[in-house]
């Protein structure tokens, strides 16, 4: 599949990826891997609460070789809040999820199907021009970690 970025390089539209096909076309260099080895954990906390789709944004979904942040952005619509609760408290903290953005550089937001305003700000740059996201399914990433 080829991908189509504009000239900010941002993608034209969001994109649903297989999580291989993510790895291929956006983790290539150290940079990258660890910005996404430092989200991995999250991906696993909120695919076991029920979680079943995660947004990449920011300059990690663009051309930019050395993103300086990843941005994750939650569907918690189907989440098991009481687990989500027990197994990540830092999401209910303001401070804590401050932490995670200093020191693992990922940006945490949520969205429900209720209230789909912040993806949908999201969905654009800071000029205001459309861009895409990236999709991803949570299954799709904690099956291909738990085969290797």
């Amino acid at each position: 599949m080829a991908l189509h970025f504009n000239s900010n390089g941002n993608l034209y539209r969001t994109v649903s990826l297989t999580y291989e096909k993510f790895l291929t076309h956006f983790v290539t260099n150290p940079r990258r891997r660890h910005l996404v080895a430092n989200a991995l954990p999250f991906f696993r906390i909120f695919h076991s609460c029920s979680g079943q789709t995660v947004y990449i944004d920011g300059s990690f979904a663009s051309t930019k070789e050395f993103p300086e942040d990843i941005d994750l952005c939650f569907d918690i619509t189907p989440i098991d809040e009481i687990k989500l609760s027990a197994e990540f408290p830092q999401f209910f903290n303001i401070n804590d999820i401050g932490n995670i953005r200093r020191d693992l550089q990922c940006h945490i937001f949520h969205f429900h199907s209720g209230d789909r305003s912040l993806l949908d700000l999201l969905s654009n740059d800071r000029e205001g021009n459309s861009k895409g996201l990236i999709k991803l399914d949570l299954k799709d990433i904690i099956h291909y970690h738990d085969q290797k």
